[in-house]
């Protein structure tokens, strides 16, 4: 009984460290890939989004991304590419935590 307590106790700090790893590997994966192709920095780049848009973008197959920056022929590529299919869930985390209606101020140094 006591291990269970103690596992419920312990669990949702796991959780939350789990989730600020994947924020913060989105946050490296937007300042040394897409920060040089948008040349927004991190920061600005997640406020210009609610949570409900950045989720809205990230549909499909990052279609609302593709439609939003489609002329930006450099980025469009990397969105079809397989690298970001890897990156994309770091990203999406990266985006939601810092977003306009989050409370939390990113801290890029850029």
């Amino acid at each position: 009984m006591l291990r269970k307590i103690l596992l419920l106790t312990i669990l949702p700090f796991f959780l939350f460290a789990y989730n600020e790893a994947n924020v913060a590997k989105g946050q490296t994966y937007y300042k040394f890939i897409i920060y040089p192709m948008l040349n927004i920095k991190g920061d600005e780049f997640t406020k210009l989004y609610t949570k409900k848009q950045w989720e809205e973008l990230f549909l499909n197959n990052a279609q609302g991304l593709k439609q939003k920056y489609a002329s930006n022929k450099k980025f469009c590529q990397f969105l079809d590419t397989e690298k970001f299919e890897t990156i994309q869930p770091y990203l999406k985390s990266f985006v939601l935590y810092y977003a306009k209606d989050s409370k939390v101020v990113a801290q890029c140094s850029e």
